[in-house]
């Protein structure tokens, strides 16, 4: 691949940050990041991140009873500790070992929920091939489909009824119920690559709520990928140059890209 054409293609990553904000794609590519990652919220979630990858080991090892739960999972999130600086090396460069020890406080504190919702998903017998397929996951695998020009790297990707269906990680907080919008469309974009290269339609996902413990199965929808070609098509554009209009939001705060970026709006971003 010519690197000109690499130019061209879209990481799921850039989906990603759409949904968060139009202008974060447009600064990733042209300003640096301004803000310090020595606070506990990043490391929290690279825990959480991990944590997450190693739910099949959990679901693969765990007994019927909560509590032996809750020590499996303690245990995984005792390895987990031990080797995150290990995994995220450069990411976690100038963080204080004080605010290494406030995330883990935090994550631990959630242990709890965790077990309590594994526990409800592995006796559920509607769960079973679920949990089954979980305990098979490839972690982590490079997936590019040449026609969409997008590549990228979900959590997993299971074996469900046939078809081999993607899995991410999220987090944050999880819905009383299904999976948050943005979430959806993550996951959409990644079943839409398996789809390229499997050369058969893949309809279903799941979304691990690490922080809660949370596994939610979806059902992908011919409107969820109408969206994500759409989300492509905007992000090609301000990959050309095009500035998205600021939307003032809560979260522009702690945007790592507050410095770059001008609230000025070019005649161009209100195609945005």
């Amino acid at each position: 691949m010519s690197s000109n054409n690499a130019e061209q293609n879209t990481n799921v990553s850039d989906i990603v940050l759409y949904l968060k904000c139009p202008r974060k794609v447009y600064y990733s590519k042209r300003a640096q990041k301004t803000k310090p990652k020595d606070n506990v919220s990043f490391v929290e979630h690279l825990l959480l991140k991990e944590l997450g990858l190693r739910y099949p080991q959990l679901l693969g090892y765990v007994s019927s009873k909560a509590d032996d739960k809750k020590d499996k999972i303690q245990s995984v999130f005792n390895e987990v500790c031990t080797e995150l600086s290990i995994i995220y090396a450069s990411d976690l460069e100038g963080v204080s070992e004080e605010t290494v020890s406030g995330a883990i406080e935090k994550v631990n504190a959630c242990l709890g929920d965790v077990a309590l919702n594994v526990a409800e998903l592995l006796e559920d017998a509607s769960n079973v091939s679920l949990a089954k397929a979980l305990c098979g996951m490839e972690v982590q695998p490079v997936l590019f489909g040449s026609k969409m020009k997008v590549s990228g790297i979900p959590a997993g990707v299971v074996e469900l009824e046939g078809s081999k269906v993607p899995v991410i990680v999220k987090t944050g907080k999880c819905p009383e119920y299904g999976v948050w919008a943005d979430d959806r469309l993550h996951l959409t974009a990644f079943s839409m690559l398996a789809q390229e290269i499997h050369n058969r339609s893949i309809d279903d996902g799941i979304v691990i709520y690490s922080r809660s413990g949370c596994i939610r199965p979806v059902k992908i929808r011919a409107n969820d990928r109408r969206q994500v070609l759409g989300v492509c098509s905007n992000i090609k554009k301000i990959k050309e140059g095009f500035l998205p209009e600021r939307k003032e939001v809560p979260l522009c705060h702690d945007c790592e890209y507050l410095e770059s970026c001008d609230v000025k709006s070019s005649l161009v971003s209100k195609f945005f």
